[in-house]
């Protein structure tokens, strides 16, 4: 069913109604004597009542029967295998069905042994139940430690970057591979992205930083393995792309753990994040590659402050740690961290992206490095005010150090309209600690309405210490959120690493976040003014009260956790009078009016440059 968008006046006849009413519609009355257009005129329903909060034990665990655990680990490991698992987890839509599928990777195989990497792809059903498409894929067997989803040649698919990392091996490297559109792949020869540090590679994204209307891609290298320059390609819109890291000015060499894009300062380009890893490689300072809008880019990160925190570590006793500055050190000095995965978002709602790094630090006064070295923060975009200089925030805001913080994500899990917080962690630090949330469990955090944080790791369901065979959500490696069912709500899925024996991975069914209003929206291009994947497209949904903005990217973090695509908006309690607009890569803007065009509990998609349909 498609709706043409209309004149954002048609906002304003919904201003007369009460917004004490728990339902509004609103009428578009250019014919009362019109019949036909009835349904049409009454506008589409809104119940703005207060949101259901969170209790307990509203994430239900349904590994099992969503039919995804096939072949996660081995029951028979062969010889010579590191880790028995497949615990690096993304998603994509990869048969175009709009449903996201669910892809898992070996992490720590024995190539140079003969334990080749190996890759298990899962197709969405659309009921919440997986259908094992690992061989059909043409995936399984790519040599590979990860695969980056983008659509390269701008045909309407999701194709791949896989990247090799860990080790040198000749006959390995990295590559393109083409879908048909019904999620088969096959390896593009002569791509253009295999001829540099090609068993480096640690993550990896794709973005128009130079506004072509192609993708483009940046390969963070190193991993936690190697120091190591990061790569830029340009994309030439078929699949092959042309090596341009000589326009990362002054690249240094460090282990690249984590990437994503964020137009941080809000001059609409793309801007890159890097998590390095290693306080010993170049002080463990971070980079932020700001764009002038044509694709070269300058490490603008001890400037904006993301380069390193000048305060250390959280947890140490003595009185003013992680508070009081690094002595003897400044901006470019001070001890930066072990980074690793890394998402975007805007926590406060202000209209700006503030940053969540997650790292793991380790307590101790007995070593300089270590003592100052940052633990995770979320860091807070000061706007233009302040420079847009990134202010971390982490205790302030009520968060619990943990030395063993692996991926973080930001999403709304229950829908209230603010986002929220998700870590998966290791549980090889614990011993050390006392407290719940500073040992290995999955952390959960609710944000609260004056901005501070709620821990509901222990509450949600999402942990089983009860759990003696998989120890449910403890040690996990990367987290991605899906909606698997559509019901509106972000679904967990997580990798779980092996605890001896081998150990599947967690899917768990989100039960709160459907309870309250929501509204979730595709982007997409043209292949022509932007790409096709929208990357760097962002929403507005506003309101007199409040303005939620989503920017779309193409994946997070640590071992390339991949999200849902698709922007999800929790409603909360918002005012049913309210507006959509989106603005595309190129600054062209197009908006939209509540209940005229678009309603509650929907998902919408909206096409470059102003065409809306409402998905049955």
């Amino acid at each position: 069913m498609k709706i043409w968008n209309r004149m954002f006046f048609m906002l304003l006849l919904c201003g007369a109604m009460s917004l004490g009413l728990n339902a509004c519609s609103c009428d578009d009355d250019d014919d009362d004597d019109d019949d036909d257009d009835d349904d049409d005129d009454e506008g589409y329903q809104c119940d703005s009542s207060d949101p259901v909060e969170p209790e307990a034990d509203f994430f239900v665990d349904i590994s099992d029967q969503s039919g995804m655990r096939v072949d996660n680990y081995y029951e028979n490991p062969p010889e010579g295998i590191q880790r028995n698992d497949h615990a690096r987890v993304e998603s994509a839509d990869i048969n175009g069905d709009g449903y996201d599928d669910l892809l898992m990777h070996s992490l720590f195989p024995n190539p140079q042994n003969g334990v080749p990497f190996e890759h298990l792809v899962f197709l969405n059903n659309g009921d919440g139940t997986f259908s094992d498409f690992s061989e059909e894929s043409g995936l399984r067997n790519i040599q590979a430690g990860f695969f980056a989803f983008g659509d390269v040649d701008n045909d309407g698919d999701q194709d791949a970057f896989a990247g090799v990392d860990i080790f040198r091996y000749e006959d390995y490297r990295n590559e393109i591979l083409l879908n048909d559109g019904e999620g088969h792949f096959t390896v593009l020869d002569d791509s253009g992205v295999d001829d540099n540090y090609k068993t480096y590679a640690g993550n990896a994204l794709f973005a128009d930083f130079n506004g072509d209307a192609n993708l483009d891609l940046f390969v963070g290298n190193g991993h936690t393995m190697y120091a190591a320059p990061d790569l830029l390609y340009f994309g030439n819109g078929d699949g092959t792309f042309e090596d341009v890291s000589e326009r990362l000015a002054d690249m240094p060499s460090q282990p690249t753990n984590g990437c994503l894009t964020a137009d941080y300062d809000n001059d609409g380009d793309l801007d890159i994040f890097v998590s390095t890893y290693s306080v010993s490689t170049l002080n463990g300072l971070n980079h932020l590659w700001e764009n002038d809008g044509e694709g070269n880019f300058t490490n603008v990160a001890v400037e904006r402050g993301f380069a390193s925190l000048a305060t250390g570590n959280y947890y140490l006793v003595t009185t003013d740690h992680g508070t009081a500055p690094e002595p003897g050190a400044g901006p470019g000095t001070y001890v930066g961290s072990n980074g690793f995965g890394i998402d975007c978002g805007d926590i406060d709602n202000d209209g700006d992206l503030d940053i969540f790094l997650t790292t793991i630090s380790h307590a101790t006064n007995m070593d300089e490095l270590r003592k100052w070295s940052d633990p995770t923060q979320l860091l807070i975009n000061g706007g233009e005010d302040e420079d847009f200089y990134l202010t971390n925030e982490f205790l302030e805001r009520g968060l619990i150090f943990n030395e063993g913080d692996i991926d973080g994500a930001m999403v709304d899990f229950d829908n209230d309209g603010r986002l929220d917080l998700s870590l998966s962690r290791d549980k090889k630090y614990e011993n050390s600690y006392y407290e719940w949330d500073m040992k290995g469990w999955f952390g959960l955090w609710r944000q609260l309405e004056d901005g501070t944080f709620q821990s509901f790791g222990e509450a949600s369901g999402i942990n089983d210490p009860e759990d003696s065979v998989w120890i449910r959500a403890k040690s996990t490696s990367n987290n991605i959120w899906i909606d698997i069912d559509h019901d509106g709500d972000l679904d967990l899925f997580t990798g779980a690493g092996d605890l001896g024996g081998g150990r599947p991975n967690f899917l768990l069914r989100n039960d709160i976040g459907q309870e309250n209003r929501w509204l979730a929206v595709r982007l997409e291009g043209d292949g022509e003014h932007i790409n096709r994947d929208a990357i760097g497209a962002r929403l507005y949904l506003e309101t007199d009260e409040v303005t939620l903005m989503r920017e779309k990217k193409s994946s997070k973090g640590h071992y390339n956790s991949e999200s849902t695509r698709v922007q999800h908006f929790g409603l909360g309690a918002m005012s049913c009078e309210c507006a959509l607009r989106v603005v595309w890569p190129d600054g062209e803007e197009a908006e939209f009016a509540c209940r005229q065009d678009f309603g509650d509990n929907m998902y919408i998609k909206i096409t470059y440059p102003d065409q809306i349909e409402v998905e049955e």
